[in-house]
């Protein structure tokens, strides 16, 4: 049997995790939350940063009997790197195409144009590339109406804001947490950064009176020795 790349692996990994947000409970179209953009129907944009992992999400939605929002499995996902990648082709995309013209963004998602009742849309798709350089599509696909698309493309500076401040703020915030945790067992996870550096600034300052109390110590005997 033939093992897919790294890429491969990880693109699965996060294949299976498409469905689920940070926010489990869903929303309501009155209480959108952060780092979500209503592109038109039943389309979202989304930034999350579930399990750690950040990703752009380009995603269909559905409404429950109780008017509360959640994600489906249509759609497409990809790292910010792939994301920007993507900004940039946008102007020059030129879709939804009546030509067949395809747009592929860092040998990871594939977009072309579809027609859907004779309404043109413009279809996201990820792929994989497997050890043998064969591709694999993954079967959730994201259509966009033109206005959809479009929408998507006057909002991609909030997106990519959206990447930029879960990176620097939650993201590099759980690390450093994560990482004080494991130096300070008596730390959790719900410490603010405060409380983070007060851990760090006792830490340096036991290893301080530590190296002092050692040099104390060292030039103690020297005394003696010379005594």
């Amino acid at each position: 049997m033939k093992r897919a790349s790294s890429e491969s692996a990880s693109s699965t990994t996060s294949a299976k995790k498409l469905s689920t947000f940070n926010n489990t409970g869903g929303f309501t179209a009155d209480s959108i939350p952060q780092h979500h953009y209503h592109l038109g129907e039943n389309n979202y944009a989304v930034v999350s940063d579930f399990g750690n992992v950040l990703n752009v999400h380009i995603r269909k939605f559905k409404t429950n009997e109780n008017g509360r929002i959640f994600p489906t499995k249509n759609g497409a996902s990809f790292s910010p790197y792939v994301w920007e990648s993507l900004v940039t082709e946008m102007d020059n995309s030129s879709l939804p195409s009546e030509t067949g013209k395809v747009l592929i963004v860092r040998d990871t998602l594939f977009l072309t144009s579809a027609w859907i009742e004779n309404v043109p849309c413009v279809s996201l798709q990820r792929y994989v590339t497997k050890q043998d350089f064969s591709r694999q599509f993954l079967p959730s696909v994201c259509l966009l109406t033109e206005t959809e698309w479009n929408q998507l493309q006057c909002i991609r500076k909030k997106i990519s804001e959206s990447c930029k401040s879960l990176m620097f703020n939650n993201f590099l915030k759980k690390k450093i947490l994560l990482e004080v945790s494991s130096r300070s067992p008596c730390t959790n996870l719900q410490m603010e950064l405060s409380d983070v550096e007060m851990v760090l600034s006792m830490s340096l300052t036991e290893l301080l009176a530590d190296n002092i109390k050692s040099r104390i110590e060292e030039m103690m005997v020297c005394l003696q020795w010379l005594h």
